[in-house]
């Protein structure tokens, strides 16, 4: 006799978790999100402007935490059906792992990249992944997934 699923899903490794986890982030609305982190950079962007402090690695930084946040977030209310889905769906804070990781090695080399060093910019990236783990984790324990709308 087979174990049920929830036993079986249990037993993955961190590995199979991050596989999973990828397949699961292979389905966000990658659009929904690229205008999510276009739109809140270019807001922080201006928000410089206005009080006279223009700067380009912040608000590039802020862009892509919204948009690994959107798609991390996104990929779980979804109305698509998949296992791996189902797995995030049901452990979204184990999900969440993967957009938060994301965002920290993408902004590692963005701060990088800006010129500080090798413990400022892990530390900047940590916490930029913390952001979007957070915020991709709470969206999955709260929202549900919508209704199919084909019929």
């Amino acid at each position: 006799m087979s174990a049920p699923p929830s036993t079986y899903q249990a037993d993955l490794s961190r590995r199979e978790e991050m596989a999973v986890s990828g397949a699961a982030l292979s389905e966000a609305p990658w659009k929904l999100a690229g205008a999510a982190g276009v739109a809140v950079a270019g807001a922080d962007m201006l928000a410089h402007l206005v009080f006279l402090h223009p700067e380009l690695f912040s608000p590039l930084s802020e862009g892509v935490v919204a948009f690994f946040a959107v798609a991390g977030a996104g990929a779980l209310v979804r109305s698509r059906h998949s296992r791996a889905l189902r797995w995030a769906r049901s452990r979204p804070w184990r999900f969440a792992v993967m957009p938060g990781a994301a965002a920290a090695i993408v902004i590692f080399v963005l701060t990088m990249l800006h010129g500080s060093g090798i413990f400022g910019s892990a530390f900047t990236g940590l916490w930029h992944g913390a952001v979007a783990y957070g915020l991709t984790g709470v969206v999955g324990s709260v929202v549900r997934p919508g209704k199919d709308k084909r019929a």
